[in-house]
């Protein structure tokens, strides 16, 4: 199914064609994660924790 909308954006060119793709991606990978998928839980890190550094700016 991918390969159909990534097929629309390459003969369009459109952004909202582009668009349609990658939601479909991020869509898999949010549904896998309400299913228990561990594998793309490290996009999600919070590398200072659960209180920022001070030099971080705002």
């Amino acid at each position: 199914m991918e390969e159909q909308y990534w097929n629309r954006f390459a003969r369009t060119g459109k952004i909202a064609d582009y668009l349609t793709y990658r939601g479909i991606a991020i869509c898999k990978q949010v549904m896998g994660r309400c299913e228990g998928d561990t594998g793309s839980e490290s996009d999600y890190i919070d590398w200072d924790g659960a209180v920022s550094s001070a030099d971080g700016g705002v």
